[in-house]
């Protein structure tokens, strides 16, 4: 939540805390959201998305999860007619593109918390697991 604000979300409602459905209808005058994007894989932070876009909108999950979200059939895709939508890769003709684009951001700095040598896989996992990090590069031939 402090990185999204750091990059200049202008509104950070944390899905673990109690009324964040409410904080984000309010936002939104009670209509919802029009598209929701999780990238945590967080249940709560899946719940939330579904919970608080608008009939018809968008919810895409990039954000693996370990446990499954609950879906309910009939109010979540066809009483709001939500498209749930999954990324589970890019396409490799993009790639480069992406690469620019990415190496070009203003937000590098905060996009990437830690670059580690592919020798130090275990720290890796270690940090991506505490949850206390945004990417972490690894370097191959180190």
């Amino acid at each position: 939540m402090e990185r999204a604000q750091q990059m200049g979300a202008d509104t950070v409602v944390n899905p673990f805390e109690d009324g964040a459905l409410e904080q984000l209808m309010d936002l939104t005058n009670g209509i919802g959201a029009d598209a929701a994007l999780d990238c945590s894989g967080q249940v709560k932070a899946h719940r939330l998305c579904i919970d608080a876009t608008r009939r018809g909108g968008k919810v895409a999950f990039i954000g693996q999860c370990g446990e499954e979200t609950p879906l309910r059939v009939s109010p979540d895709r066809i009483a709001k007619g939500l498209p749930l939508m999954r990324v589970w890769h890019y396409n490799l003709n993009l790639f480069l593109s992406l690469l620019k684009v990415t190496q070009k951001s203003p937000l590098l700095d905060l996009l990437v918390s830690h670059t580690l040598p592919m020798s130090k896989i275990q720290q890796a996992i270690e940090i991506s697991a505490s949850q206390q990090s945004a990417k972490i590069i690894l370097h191959p031939w180190e």
